[in-house]
Formats: structure tokens, C-alpha cells, sequence
């Protein structure tokens, strides 16, 4: 991005933060924006024979408060172009007025699925770095992410809850935007949409998907059943496990929009072709362990991309000011 964007991008930030210091009496200055960009490893990702998606320069995006920071939101997509129009981007605004730093971190793959284990270090040392480098407290972490990026949140908290963190770090809060959670149910419906050719988006996505899966996991559930629960962040059904019980120091947050209609009629998925059953499942089964911050946030009519088109898998369903607000009275 040229430095005269970046001028027209911290702009945006220092109006939006004059409007808030008329209401409430106080001046909010821009953030700071400190980057790190590490070479890519190839220029595209092969996600099928047929298909390839351009790959990202590796590396974190952090959007820094003037003030003393109360804590971080570090988002599971790279954020390299914070004049995006998309309601995620704009999170960092929000973020910036309450003193909470923003990062968006990335392997470099945009639909990284963290199947290896080199991808949580690479994660972890970006976010370490920034800890080290800048006056945030370490104990005041939320992690975040729409879609495929919140499988990335919840997948790397269970790591860092787990000791495995070389910077000790461990999230407050996971805050997931109707992210695929049973990878199981994921493929079967992705297996469903192929056979059935139930509809080209439905089917076109499935394949890339399912072909992921199959490479890094064995083959189908129905090769290495355990493969896919062991990488599922979260199965329903199955018996309550560690990775659950290591969540119950952390606030869960999940947020869907199960318009079923706007499904049925757009994509042909019922409710066990939408992630809105994963969210459900994971707070139902967090609270019967005795989970006491485990929400499930439902919208109906907030879910539209950025250009105006409806469609409830989108970041607009979450109120991004509220969420900060959550965050910040969190004991």
C-alpha cells in the first residue's frame, strides 16, 4: 500500500475518532501502524488441479493506540489493506477509541488451514514479537476471525491452552464469526453439494474444501475417522473432552446469522449445511461443563457483504462497538 493511502487510511480513523470525542468529551488520536512482511514462499496456493488463489506476504498488521493500551484483538487474516471495505477491517476503528490494539496476522495463505504444526509457531512467534516489542498486556488477548479465520482462532487457543505457546501466550477471549467448527459434518455436506451438484457456488467451494481435507488428512472421514477429530476444533457428539475443559478460562463468543430461507433458496443447504449448528453445539456443550462466559450471539437481517449484497456468513452481523465494550468489561 503507498504511503499516501496509508495517510488516506490512518484519515479515515482520525474522523471517525473526532465524531466519538464529540460525544463524549475526549480527543482519540489515530493509531500507530507498524507492519512486518516476510518474503512469500510461492507466488500462488494450489488449492485443487484446477484451482489456485493468489498467495500473501507473510506476516502481521498492527494498529497501535496512542494512549496505554488495555489489550489486543488479534484477527486470524492478514489486514494488509485497512482501507477494505469490509465490516472486519473496520474493527480496528472501534478498537482504537477503547485503547485496544489491533493485529492481523497471516502464514501467508489466505485459506491456511492450519494443518501443520509449523503454522501454529509461525503464528505464535508473529504474535510474541508484537508483545515484546510494544507495551500490551500479555493477559489481555482476544482472538478472532469470520469464516475459515475463526477455525484458525479457536484451533490456535486450544494450542496456546495446551502450553504449547514458546511466548506463553493464552487468549481471555475467542470471539468466532460462523466458523466451520466439525470437520466431519464439513466434508459430508461439501460430499453432499458435489455428488448432488446441488448448486455451482455450494459445489464449486465443496470441492476445494473437501480436497484440503482429503490431502492433509488422510483420505475421507471414512479412511481416518480420528484424523478429522483430531483436527476438528470441535466435534458434536463427541464426548466432552480436555480441549473443552482448557476453554473454561477463556470467554467464548459465537456469533451466526441461521437464516435458513436465504440458504435454501440461494445455495440449497438446509441447517446441517450451515455453521450456525457448530456454534450452537460448541456453547451448549461449554456450558454443561460449567462454562460461565460461553455465548451464543444469533442476528437475523444484519448479514450483508460490504457492496450491498445480503448474505448472513458475513462480518456485518457482528455489532463491532458492543463486542468492544464485552471485551473491555471481561473481569
Amino acid at each position: 500500500m503507498s504511503l499516501l493511502l496509508r495517510f488516506f487510511v490512518l484519515l479515515i480513523v482520525v474522523v471517525s475518532c473526532q465524531c466519538t470525542a464529540l460525544q463524549t468529551g475526549f480527543t482519540v488520536m489515530p493509531p500507530s501502524l507498524f507492519e512486518l512482511k516476510e518474503e512469500k514462499i510461492s507466488s500462488s496456493i494450489q488449492l485443487t488441479e484446477d484451482i489456485a488463489i493468489p498467495a500473501e506476504e507473510p506476516g502481521y498488521t498492527l494498529l497501535l493506540p496512542q494512549d496505554t493500551v488495555k489489550g489486543m484483538f488479534v484477527l486470524f487474516h492478514s489486514g494488509r489493506d485497512t482501507t477494505h471495505a469490509g465490516y472486519e477491517m473496520r474493527l480496528y476503528a472501534a478498537a482504537n477509541q477503547h485503547q485496544l490494539a489491533t493485529l492481523y496476522i497471516t502464514t501467508g495463505n489466505p485459506l491456511e488451514f492450519m494443518f501443520d504444526s509449523s503454522t501454529y509457531e509461525q503464528l505464535d512467534r508473529y504474535i510474541g514479537t508484537v508483545l515484546e516489542k510494544h507495551p500490551i498486556p500479555s493477559n489481555r488477548l482476544l482472538f478472532a476471525g469470520m469464516s475459515l479465520a475463526g477455525t484458525r482462532a479457536l484451533k490456535y487457543a486450544h494450542w496456546c491452552q495446551q502450553g504449547n505457546s514458546k511466548y506463553n501466550i493464552h487468549p481471555r477471549a475467542v470471539v468466532l464469526c460462523d466458523a466451520p467448527l466439525d470437520f466431519i459434518r464439513f466434508w459430508e455436506e461439501g460430499h453432499f453439494a458435489i455428488r448432488h451438484k446441488i448448486n455451482a457456488t455450494s459445489s464449486n467451494e465443496a470441492k476445494w474444501v473437501n480436497t484440503q481435507l482429503e490431502k492433509h488428512l488422510g483420505g475421507t472421514p471414512l479412511d481416518d475417522e480420528d484424523a478429522y477429530r483430531n483436527y476438528s476444533p470441535y466435534i458434536k457428539g463427541m464426548n466432552i473432552d480436555v480441549r473443552l475443559e482448557q476453554l473454561k478460562s477463556v470467554a467464548v463468543r459465537a456469533y451466526t446469522e441461521p437464516d435458513v430461507q436465504w440458504w435454501l433458496e440461494n445455495r440449497q443447504k438446509d441447517f446441517y449445511g450451515i455453521n450456525a449448528i457448530d456454534a450452537a453445539a460448541l456453547i451448549r456443550d461449554l456450558r454443561l461443563i460449567g462454562h460461565t462466559e460461553a455465548e451464543l450471539i444469533t442476528t437475523s437481517g444484519k448479514g450483508y457483504h460490504p457492496d450491498g449484497r445480503r448474505h448472513p456468513h458475513s462480518w456485518s452481523i457482528v455489532d463491532n462497538e458492543e463486542l468492544v465494550k464485552w471485551f473491555l468489561n471481561l473481569p
